[in-house]
């Protein structure tokens, strides 16, 4: 994977709701420009995409997932209609919108997480929390691994 984000970066968020984007995931852009919106599941997290990587994945829920079905509707409802298209400004910060900052429970102290193809940010506590109630709830991740054939 060539443009692969990756690593843990710490930053902490502004009253303005604005934070400083990691340089090294911003290595993985073609511009200064990044598309966020609501995680997945129960993660009060929000993914970060490149636009390629956005406008594929808007192509993929368009080929795979026909909005006239009432239950595919949710899911464009709850993924696409909240993304929002964000410039990193000339200082490397991002400003999340007041929306998407609620709905993360952001704080002041956030991680971004860099995931391949895309980059999560929480808030630091609450990633820590769902970490722990990860391991707590048995979740072995690397035996899980081994189930899979990756190879």
């Amino acid at each position: 994977m060539i443009n692969c984000f990756s690593g843990e970066y710490y930053n902490t968020l502004d009253d303005k709701g604005r934070i400083a984007f990691p340089a090294k995931l911003q290595t993985n852009l073609k511009g200064d420009v990044i598309w966020i919106t609501k995680g997945m599941g129960k993660d009060h997290s929000l993914l970060i995409y490149s636009p390629d990587e956005w406008e594929k994945t808007v192509k993929d829920f368009e080929k795979k997932l026909s909005i006239y079905n009432s239950d595919t509707r949710w899911l464009y409802r709850r993924f696409i209609s909240p993304a929002q298209e964000i410039v990193i400004d000339k200082n490397g910060r991002i400003a999340i919108p007041q929306s998407l900052r609620e709905y993360a429970d952001l704080k002041k102290n956030c991680i971004f997480l860099g995931m391949g193809s895309v980059a999560e940010l929480w808030d630091a506590d609450i990633y820590k929390n769902a970490l722990l109630e990860a391991s707590d709830a048995g979740i072995n991740i690397f035996e899980e691994l081994g189930k899979l054939n990756l190879v």
